[in-house]
């Protein structure tokens, strides 16, 4: 621990960023949180991690009983898979992870991948946001602050790219985040996907997690995430559903599917279903779910 003192240097002047050689002034109960918050990462999420809520503005997160359950695989697991429906706070989820991995794990390297180059800085925007947000004495100090990366001076950094780049290739990753998986356009995951994992696997201890909604079958989640579930690749995986968020009722279903405009679209995009789901399987004994949907409203 540094050595008790009354002076503290900042990054750039930013009262919320310690500089790398910043010395701060620890009392003995700020050293027993932050080693509960090393020890536990759900504490440190639901205690000292803060979102942007669009009806309330800036708060700490009220984890929901799903996003704990996945938390928690994700801290058990090498290799993990989530298909989640929309607005449950995937990214949210893989955000607190980077966090707490980047504060807490000397000299790692993380990377998040995104279909879009504009959805990996709004995610990393996110990271920026919760880490300033942290109390001066729970993170460590910081040597390098952008728009596309961070480096701590614990050794960690965190940074961000697309497919469509090589700025993963040819790197050592200790911890790969891939958001809304599915919707990366094929012939771009799997060259990256080919490149970047015989890299992580080369570690015993690089991890790897996967985030996204359905879309469709043959890509390269649903080869993973089917497999996970038969048991097939050793990945552990989840599931959340739209119903498994609180507030979330059949009323607030009704609302949500005519404002989507089809059956198919609502199926897709918070039921985690993917066209797979959407083809007629008479032939198989059954009744499309579009029709068992449509049925209902009748």
């Amino acid at each position: 621990m540094p050595k008790k003192t009354d002076k503290t240097e900042y990054y750039l002047g930013n009262p919320n960023l310690p500089a790398a050689d910043a010395v701060i002034a620890y009392e003995p109960w700020m050293v027993k949180e932050l080693e509960k918050a090393k020890d536990n990462i759900l504490y440190f999420a639901e205690n000292f991690f803060h979102i942007i809520n669009l009806d309330r503005g800036r708060e700490k997160i009220k984890l929901h009983s799903c996003q704990k359950r996945v938390i928690r695989k994700m801290r058990d697991n090498r290799f993990f898979i989530l298909l989640a429906s929309r607005q449950i706070g995937k990214s949210t989820i893989m955000t607190i992870y980077m966090l707490w991995y980047a504060c807490f794990m000397n000299d790692q390297r993380i990377l998040l991948v995104a279909n879009k180059e504009a959805t990996a800085i709004e995610i990393f925007q996110r990271v920026r946001m919760a880490f300033e947000e942290l109390p001066i004495w729970l993170k460590p100090g910081v040597k390098e602050y952008g728009k596309t990366s961070m480096t701590l001076d614990n050794g960690s950094r965190i940074g961000i790219t697309t497919t469509t780049g090589t700025a993963a290739r040819g790197q050592s990753v200790n911890l790969l985040i891939i958001d809304e998986c599915a919707f990366i356009e094929s012939h771009l995951v799997e060259e990256f996907w080919k490149s970047v994992f015989p890299i992580i696997t080369s570690s015993k201890k690089s991890k790897v997690f996967i985030c996204s909604t359905a879309n469709g079958t043959g890509n390269l989640f649903h080869k993973i995430y089917d497999g996970a579930e038969k048991g097939d690749n050793g990945w552990g995986h989840d599931k959340i559903m739209w119903d498994e968020v609180p507030g979330r009722d059949e009323k607030w279903a009704s609302i949500t599917k005519q404002a989507l405009g089809s059956t198919e679209a609502w199926l897709q995009e918070f039921c985690s279903c993917g066209e797979e789901t959407l083809v007629d399987i008479e032939s198989k004994g059954g009744m499309r779910i579009v029709d068992v949907f449509n049925d209902m409203e009748e």
